[in-house]
């Protein structure tokens, strides 16, 4: 199983909408599932009933469930509202607080009064306890509460209002999840019916692919909304891959731009035997990736294993004959530079390396491609292969002859 402080990394990369609408993905069958619709995340079923979810994100500071959070009285009347303008029916509407924390939490007595509060008389009562113990009695303190959340109080503790008012919050709940939510998300992705070996990869494509769905809809300018039954399409198709051992999808992550610059400029051999036969930077580049993402890729490949070490040195040995058979050739081509030749031979044997296989396992397009970095890097006083046809004396500090 992937570590799970490598997975939560990778979480961070994605807006709290788009976790929770997995989430949602993950725990129904037969809905569907919108964002920025209804509300921030919406749960829709076939008999036309919806949950509609307001989510907050708690970093160090703020906390939306104390009892004077402009957070959660402008949420509850963001719900007055959208009742109203016909936005959500009552009667067909649950409603839902997702508050995710960095940190624990301390819940105000009136928001835990208003989240037990289950029948419309219990809710009433609650909300005259939360005007007396805001207002004071008689709204003597009314004056002295800040407008920023005493617009919201007006309305929903005017009487003409309380009959709405207290209907909501009967079908109120308040879901907090302090320092754990992303652990719960992926936990319940595992819960899944799939391969416990490959279950975080899975998880990290369908986040993706979710993100993906949100994104072209907001292109669009539209609200995004996914079908449970395309999720499970989805996730069925990857899952079949990955059962599929002979074709297995990449299971590293891809390299970031800089870390690949990184790369390039720590000038490492086989950068080094790249600018030798003056490869432009962008060639540099992608080698830099290939060569970093391979090695990640073998790692977990051979943890879960997926291959045996011997028959890692089996594949190389392939690619060192076929790297041989390819220099002799371009030794014999007419090109009048040894820069030229070194450039033809590191094409063409670039081009070749994709034909093999390792343990019969295709492999991802960038493995080849890396593990010719890794054989030009290796060891590093004399690496296996190289592309100028003086390699080995110019990397020793040797003159290029002539």
């Amino acid at each position: 199983m992937a570590d799970n402080t490598h997975v939560a990394g990778q979480l961070q990369g994605y807006m709290l909408q788009v976790r929770h609408m997995l989430f949602e993905l993950i725990s129904h069958d037969d809905i569907i599932v919108s964002v920025e619709k209804l509300d921030d995340v919406a749960v829709q079923s076939p008999d036309g009933s919806v949950v509609a979810e307001q989510v907050k994100s708690v970093t160090s500071v703020g906390n939306p469930t104390t009892d004077r959070s402009i957070v959660f009285w402008k949420t509850l009347y963001n719900w007055y509202k959208y009742i109203l303008d016909g936005s959500l029916e009552l009667d067909k509407t649950t409603f839902r607080m997702v508050v995710m924390a960095n940190h624990e939490l301390e819940a105000g007595d009136i928001i835990l009064k208003l989240n037990k509060a289950i029948t419309k008389e219990t809710a009433k009562n609650t909300l005259s306890d939360a005007k007396m113990n805001i207002w004071g009695a008689n709204d003597a303190l009314k004056s002295t509460v800040p407008d920023s959340y005493g617009k919201y109080l007006d309305i929903l503790f005017a009487t003409e209002n309380e009959d709405l008012v207290s209907q909501i919050i009967a079908k109120f709940s308040l879901d907090i999840h302090e320092n754990d939510y992303d652990d719960k998300l992926l936990n319940k992705f595992r819960g899944q019916t799939i391969d416990a070996e490959f279950a975080d990869n899975l998880f990290i494509f369908m986040l993706g692919w979710v993100n993906n769905a949100v994104n072209e809809y907001t292109k669009e300018g539209l609200p995004a909304v996914i079908k449970s039954v395309d999720y499970r399409n989805t996730l069925v198709t990857q899952s079949r891959m990955y059962n599929q051992r002979n074709s297995i999808p990449a299971l590293s992550s891809e390299i970031a731009t800089d870390e690949a610059r990184i790369e390039v400029e720590s000038q490492d051999v086989y950068i080094q035997q790249l600018d030798l036969i003056e490869m432009d930077f962008d060639d540099k580049l992608e080698a830099a990736s290939d060569f970093l993402r391979t090695k990640a890729e073998t790692t977990i490949r051979a943890d879960k294993g997926l291959f045996a070490p011997q028959s890692l040195q089996d594949y190389n040995d392939k690619i060192c004959r076929l790297w041989k058979n390819k220099r002799t050739q371009t030794m014999l081509s007419a090109s009048d530079s040894d820069i030229t030749k070194g450039k033809l031979l590191y094409a063409q044997t670039s081009e070749a390396v994709p034909q093999f296989r390792l343990e019969d396992n295709a492999l991802p397009s960038f493995f080849g491609s890396g593990t010719l970095q890794t054989l030009a890097n290796e060891p590093c006083d004399e690496p296996a292969i190289g592309w100028h046809p003086d390699y080995k004396k110019l990397l020793k500090g040797g003159e290029q002859s002539e």
